[in-house]
């Protein structure tokens, strides 16, 4: 009697994901083909299709002039939910992912993966797309987001990994096809980049220190100035005015506009807040980034 205690991941790759089994048998040539194949059709995000065909070539989307400076990175985010971390064994290697991204840094080889995989499941149970800024890692835990910067010419976007891959060589990360193309190797294949884990919290504590409105400066204590998000500085009033409209019919959030001091043509400032909380910047932020909102300057007042 033989007994295989393994731990098996499925993603949008064809991989496998998390789910243990304990088999007993005693002809294990033989069962052990059929429980191959019975895994990766299991794996499919398509049902027609009992694993993805390695022969069939990767590729980007039928439109190629997508225009990708359009799509917003990932907002880093605290996960209120289970995160997936749990030790695997893949063609022999086992893998132990880290409890968190925090402090992670690689330098390595970035490869991307696209229409092929389009649709499918990734490996925390998520619907692959190749136009959203995601990544697949072997160690990260699902979620976590992570910056990705170009070494060959320093570009860099914030991804949120929620795949498991690459399984192939020494390759570091998989990228969306998006994110790819927005660092400039989508027509590459690979690009040497740095992978930086982010802390969503440490993540908007730094976006809150970030003052690039000038006169504005960090609060102390004593005076207890309160944060806002500053959308626009418009030259016209009835922009300043649409603008508050659409981000209130968006989302609904209140806005206000803000005259400025400058004379004898003020500037109008389109602000929302006060903010209260890092949790609440962090919903702000993610609520303007998917409703495509330019992205704020964080204004104390």
């Amino acid at each position: 009697m033989t007994i295989y205690d393994k731990t098996s991941y499925c993603s949008g790759h064809g991989m496998i994901e998390s789910s243990s089994w304990n088999i007993s048998v005693r002809r294990t040539g033989m069962l052990a083909g059929v429980l191959s194949l019975a895994l990766l059709a299991g794996c499919s995000g398509r049902k027609d299709s009992p694993f993805i065909d390695p022969h069939i070539k990767d590729r980007g989307p039928d439109n190629p002039g997508f225009d990708v400076s359009q799509v917003p990175d990932a907002v880093p985010r605290v996960h209120d939910g289970p995160i997936k971390n749990s030790p695997y064994e893949l063609a022999g290697v086992d893998y132990k992912p880290l409890a968190s991204s925090a402090g992670y840094s690689a330098t390595g080889t970035a490869s991307w993966y696209g229409a092929k995989f389009h649709g499918r499941h990734t490996a925390n149970g998520e619907v692959y797309n190749m136009y959203k800024m995601t990544a697949a890692h072997k160690t990260l835990p699902l979620p976590s987001y992570v910056r990705v910067t170009n070494l060959e010419n320093s570009r860099s976007v914030i991804l949120r990994v929620n795949d498991r891959g690459p399984f192939h060589g020494d390759r570091l990360i998989d990228l969306s096809w998006v994110a790819a193309k927005k660092l400039d190797f989508h027509n590459k294949g690979t690009a040497r980049v740095k992978v930086e884990g982010i802390d969503p919290l440490v993540f908007a504590q730094e976006q809150a220190d970030v003052m690039p409105v000038t006169g504005v400066k960090k609060p102390g204590i004593a005076g207890q100035p309160e944060l806002f998000l500053q959308l626009a500085a418009l030259k016209s009033l009835d922009n300043a005015h649409q603008l508050r409209q659409k981000v209130h019919e968006s989302l609904g959030i209140s806005a206000r506009v803000v005259t400025g001091k400058e004379r004898p043509d003020p500037f109008y400032r389109v602000r929302i807040g006060p903010v209260d909380s890092p949790g609440e910047l962090e919903t702000l932020l993610e609520q303007l980034n998917r409703s495509g909102f330019a992205k704020p300057h964080m204004v104390y007042e």
